[in-house]
């Protein structure tokens, strides 16, 4: 079995290479930029690198008549703070590059595609408990975009055929994380890195924001699972750790590390979604019941994972 993974050189992608070769599967990872041999984990030695652009149809439909391919896991896009500064650049690659990605499965007779959504295609004011048929009205571009290909590949389900399975994912928390990338839960990821480390950190958002998370291993299992599983009814499924604000995360990583130097600097900018999802109940019923998948790790032990993997105590 092989899989073509999208922005396989990214954060998630080098994790979900690894969970996937654990379970025997052939990884060819699809990216703009070349590996990078400074990121954690590193892209293993046994996946193959197809360098190509997602918006480059044609270089897409090349990567997957490259092998005999059983799902395309697609992750390539561009996130929250990058689409609100392009929204054309954002739409270009998250809503286009996933239209060449279904356009490749289906050419090339791939299939299953499995892509990987997020909770940002939830607004404000939404009812509690969150399911995945709770109404889906984006404040971001972002998340705009991602809704939008999740409907076309929908469409393509229905039209063509294609099993199309998506991923909801929570805000992604591991070590490594590109400040550069704009995702606006970037603060998850270093309030406990930067602590680990020694290093100070200004918080740009204010104690009172927070949102569900998603451990990065959490995220690389739900999507193997997804790739893999002969059936899912539900076609979207909730992915989450747990829920957690940016103050309460400080509080577990004082209880490890008392001298942390975390202070707050609130971007106005991410003011307007910084709190949106603070008091989200997110299900993952749903990926229990059909998927027989759960979170593997829980808020605090999360927090005493990502510390040794920054440590370096254990491989990350």
């Amino acid at each position: 079995m092989a899989i073509l993974v999208t922005g396989g050189n990214g954060y998630i992608g080098r994790w979900l290479a690894h969970e996937l070769l654990a379970h025997q599967i052939d990884v060819v990872s699809f990216d703009r930029l070349p590996p990078d041999p400074s990121g954690r984990p590193v892209l293993p030695s046994s996946a193959r690198f197809v360098q190509g652009d997602i918006t480059d149809r044609e270089a897409v439909i090349a990567a997957a008549r490259s092998n005999a391919f059983s799902a395309i896991i697609h992750l390539a896009g561009i996130v929250t703070m990058g689409c609100e500064r392009d929204p054309d650049l954002g739409m270009r690659v998250n809503l286009g590059g996933t239209h060449n990605v279904l356009e490749a499965a289906r050419l090339c007779e791939i299939p299953r595609v499995v892509f990987a959504s997020t909770i940002s295609v939830y607004g404000p004011d939404v009812s509690q408990p969150m399911t995945e048929a709770t109404p889906a009205l984006p404040l971001t571009w972002y998340g705009m975009s991602k809704l939008m290909a999740e409907q076309l590949g929908l469409y393509y389900q229905r039209r063509f055929g294609l099993d199309f399975r998506a991923a909801r994912l929570a805000a992604i928390v591991g070590p490594a994380r590109n400040a550069a990338s704009g995702s606006a839960t970037m603060y998850t990821s270093l309030i406990i890195e930067r602590a680990a480390l020694g290093q100070p950190y200004e918080i740009d958002v204010d104690p009172e924001a927070g949102t569900p998370v998603c451990y990065a291993k959490d995220a690389a299992r739900a999507l193997a699972t997804l790739a893999t599983v002969p059936s899912a009814p539900q076609r979207i499924y909730h992915i989450s750790t747990g829920l957690v604000t940016a103050q309460g995360l400080i509080d577990i990583v004082r209880r490890r590390v008392p001298d942390a130097q975390l202070s707050f600097n609130p971007d106005p900018g991410l003011a307007p979604v910084s709190r949106i999802s603070r008091d989200w109940q997110l299900s993952i019923d749903a990926a229990r019941r059909e998927l027989g998948w759960q979170p593997a790790y829980t808020i605090e032990t999360m927090v005493d994972d990502l510390i040794a993997i920054a440590r370096g105590e254990i491989h990350g």
